[in-house]
């Protein structure tokens, strides 16, 4: 591996969308950049992804701007997001001016598909190289992984919400990690009240102190319908005697006629966005859930593909400037209209979630459904039009 040791530029670590889409950004803007940038993967596409695989508007305003089609990917048209307490609430979508509410798709399918379309744009990707080390220099960064010794001037943390980028450049810190389980199931439309085409979500275990939801979208596997269910804790303060999530998921199956043990369950943290976390070193970037996703409600596709501008931006400027402290990176991510939505995300969630008192959940569910969507689709979605529109 010799002859790999300082010849990349760039080194991006994570083949999953903040990943791929920083890569798709850099041969969108600096296409000079593409023959010495690499992407390291420790899979192999498609790969197993834990995620409920919602896509905003964001991110197909993303994904329009790169000049990808997004149909080439298998996927649902959810009719309306229904936002419940206990079986009861209001429905709504994102963008008023569509005739749904979003898309649903299956995160090896849509992934493999990105990574495809970065290698069109010249961009290699290798995939089975599990990074062990990474360690920041006054030159550049060195990554030691199972395939030999990397060096780069920019290394791109895309690997995650516990990946080994991060950890290089944030040592100590408060822990901000949700936690989510997840099951996909058959339809089976006789034993749900579920009407096929909608998702949903309800938050009926807030009060337990689950400060999060459950979830039941439409999906397909394999070309056959499926239901990717599952919990959501954004975990945003401490509730000691909180109902455990396998439990209120087992609860929740029960509830419409299912049997939580007949299905296999995963689960996986997701790192929510701090305005005070640190998200970059000298030669060093973070973006996706290595950067913090959302908190309310745990969306991480379209913020991840959202980054990967920002990042690419940088690394632009800095090799443009020959200066890669990237310390503007920081602020540009609070600027950007993305940060400016996952602020007020953090913060609806810690406020929101304290209150937990089931008379109150019953009334911002069942009564004050008109006032969350207009909250929601002025401050919190839509983005990645309004950057477009301040560009």
């Amino acid at each position: 591996m010799d002859d790999d040791f300082f010849k990349y530029d760039i080194l991006i670590v994570g083949a999953g969308p903040a990943g791929l889409s920083t890569a798709l950004h850099l041969a969108q803007l600096a296409p000079e950049l593409v023959p010495r940038t690499l992407v390291l993967e420790k899979a192999h596409h498609p790969r197993h992804k834990l995620c409920g695989g919602g896509l905003l508007p964001d991110a197909e305003v993303v994904l329009e701007n790169l000049g990808l089609d997004l149909r080439r990917v298998p996927q649902v048209e959810v009719d309306w997001a229904r936002f419940d307490y206990d079986r009861r609430g209001f429905r709504m979508r994102p963008d008023p001016g569509r005739a749904f509410a979003f898309r649903v798709i299956r995160r090896h399918e849509f992934d493999a598909w990105l990574a495809e379309e970065t290698r069109k744009r010249g961009v290699e990707i290798r995939e089975g190289v599990t990074v062990k080390s990474v360690t920041p220099g006054s030159e550049g960064v060195t990554v030691e992984a199972e395939a030999g010794t990397f060096r780069a001037q920019v290394v791109v943390g895309a690997d995650g919400s516990k990946g080994v980028v991060r950890r290089a450049v944030v040592t100590r810190e408060e822990a901000h990690t949700a936690r989510l389980l997840e099951i996909v199931t058959e339809p089976r439309p006789e034993r749900s009240f579920h009407v096929q085409a909608d998702s949903y979500f309800d938050f009926v275990y807030v009060p337990q102190g689950i400060l999060g939801y459950s979830w039941d979208f439409p999906a397909l596997e394999g070309g056959k319908p499926v239901r990717v269910r599952g919990v959501y804790d954004s975990n945003v303060q401490s509730v000691p005697d909180a109902i455990p999530l396998r439990a209120a998921l087992a609860d929740e199956f029960r509830r419409h006629g299912y049997e939580l043990g007949d299905y296999r369950l995963e689960g996986h943290p997701l790192r929510w966005f701090e305005a005070k976390s640190q998200f970059s070193a000298p030669h060093i970037l973070l973006a996706g859930d290595a950067a913090g996703a959302d908190a309310l409600f745990g969306e991480g596709i379209s913020i991840a593909l959202g980054y990967g501008r920002l990042a690419a931006l940088a690394i632009l400027d800095a090799f443009t400037r020959q200066d890669f402290s990237f310390q503007s990176y920081p602020s540009a991510i609070l600027r950007s209209e993305m940060g400016k939505s996952l602020r007020r995300r953090t913060w609806w969630a810690r406020f929101f979630y304290r209150l937990r008192w089931p008379w109150v959940q019953r009334l911002a569910w069942r009564r004050l459904g008109w006032a969350i969507t207009w909250i929601m689709q002025r401050f919190m979605i839509g983005w990645a039009a309004r950057q477009e529109r301040r560009s």
